[in-house]
């Protein structure tokens, strides 16, 4: 079944919100509302122009609903708005809020994400404002326009012309992403309305919301003239089969005091599992820990509930590590790394490529070298350093062909390094999987009025 449904007033918005999910690999199709159904469980996104942006509130609104009635359940519904807010705006929200309320479980909070920012396209949202190349709606041509004639900039008040909705305003204020997820989670009002003035902002909000929806299992209603909905889905880790990749993973295999600092302070920022080895027992061949270990991995790495990172950490002693006879220590790199091909291979064979780790970070010098020769990695194409002695790039050859990778040595950095270099391979990941692949170009986008599809 799809799991994005997108709800758009307009076909030119449906197509535009459409090539966006399409960049990251998903398969997309535009429809109009009588064919949703017949459509869903063919393609990752399902894009439903209801062409409404015309039409009475209470019809629109209608409209919403049904639409939304007839492709769930999906994992995300995002509600397309005008970039500059016109049209049915109060209505449609208040229609996808209720319509997902009523479909959840009870008690699950539903909230309303609604991002009218486009920053690409000169469209910022400042204290509530909604800004057209940095001035007010109201005082730009909008004023004039013949069928939504602008009177306001204010989003709050452009809502509450058709819906009573309490709405709650996040403002700019970005000082760490602890602080602007506890913004989202604060309050009870169904629709928060966030500024943004950047492409970052509107990452930093999706991923965010991604982390209040783990932390308390709230619901979101994306509602944004197209960027946020589709970061918001990636942050959810909502993936189609061609462009899917599964989490990050990083191998640990170092036990220093810094590394051990380093894996509790990532441990405190966000979605991550760890996966504990202990080296005595892993260097014992009689020992069943390896395939218990190796299980383990396989399992949160291809769960379709993953978290954003897998953690594969030594967590013996340095002391009882030196306690080991010199051939067991000397070997012990090499058996951490068979062990993370071994589930690299076996997620590839069983699962598909699609659950290959999208990024991998790995730490302690002699565990680097060990890995990519399992891997059978040709090269590590160096990209740069995210701090001295911690690199970044890709590699080339071998299963993870492509894949970003960060490598460092234990010793290296300080306390919050560890979670600077998973922001640069998170960045990473991002950008491979929104480029274009030739196989995704294929996916084309009907563009239907309405002629069966």
């Amino acid at each position: 079944m799809a799991q994005v449904l997108v709800v758009a007033d307009d076909l030119t918005g449906a197509n535009a919100t459409g090539a966006r999910f399409a960049r990251t690999g998903m398969r997309v199709a535009t429809v109009t509302p009588e064919h949703v159904s017949r459509v869903a469980g063919d393609y990752d996104v399902i894009v439903a122009n209801l062409d409404s942006r015309h039409v009475p509130a209470e019809q629109a609104a209608d409209l919403v609903t049904d639409v939304i009635e007839a492709v769930w359940p999906v994992g995300l519904v995002v509600k397309r708005t005008d970039t500059t807010l016109r049209g049915n705006i109060g209505a449609e929200v208040e229609a996808a809020y209720d319509a997902v309320r009523e479909r959840v479980p009870s008690g699950t909070r539903v909230r309303v994400l609604f991002t009218p920012a486009f920053p690409g396209s000169g469209r910022i949202t400042e204290d509530g404002v909604q800004l057209l190349n940095g001035v007010p709606l109201e005082h730009t041509d909008l004023a004039r326009d013949p069928l939504f004639p602008m009177s306001t900039s204010v989003v709050a008040d452009i809502l509450a012309a058709q819906t009573d909705l309490p709405v709650r305003h996040v403002p700019i204020r970005r000082i760490t992403q602890e602080m602007l997820t506890a913004e989202l989670l604060a309050g009870d009002e169904p629709v928060v309305v966030c500024d943004a003035s950047t492409e970052q902002h509107l990452t930093d909000i999706a991923e965010a919301a991604a982390s209040a929806h783990h932390s308390d299992g709230t619901v979101w209603v994306a509602v944004d003239p197209g960027p946020t909905g589709a970061l918001l889905a990636y942050a959810l880790r909502l993936r189609g089969q061609a462009g899917s990749r599964g989490p990050m993973l990083a191998v640990a295999g170092s036990t220093t005091e810094l590394t051990r600092r380093q894996l509790a302070t990532v441990a405190r920022t966000g979605a991550v599992r760890f996966v504990d080895v202990d080296a005595v027992r892993l260097s014992d061949p009689e020992d069943d820990h390896t395939d218990t270990v190796a299980e383990e991995l396989t399992e949160h790495l291809s769960s379709s509930g993953f978290p954003e990172l897998c953690v594969l950490r030594l967590v013996t002693g340095s002391e009882d590590v030196r306690e080991l006879p010199p051939q067991a220590r000397a070997e012990l790199p090499g058996r951490l790394a068979g062990l993370v091909s071994d589930v690299v291979n076996e997620l590839a064979d069983r699962v598909g490529p699609h659950a290959l780790p999208s990024g991998l970070y790995l730490t302690g010098g002699d565990l680097v070298a060990s890995v990519l020769d399992e891997l059978g990695v040709h090269a590590f194409d160096v990209g740069g350093e995210v701090v001295p002695l911690a690199i970044h790039g890709h590699l080339s050859g071998g299963p993870l062909d492509g894949t970003p990778v960060v490598a460092k040595g234990g010793m290296v950095g300080d306390d919050i390094t560890l979670v600077e270099c998973l922001a640069k391979l998170r960045r990473a990941v991002q950008a491979r999987l929104h480029q274009v692949h030739s196989e995704v170009s294929e996916h084309v986008i009907p563009t239907l009025t309405r002629d069966p599809v």
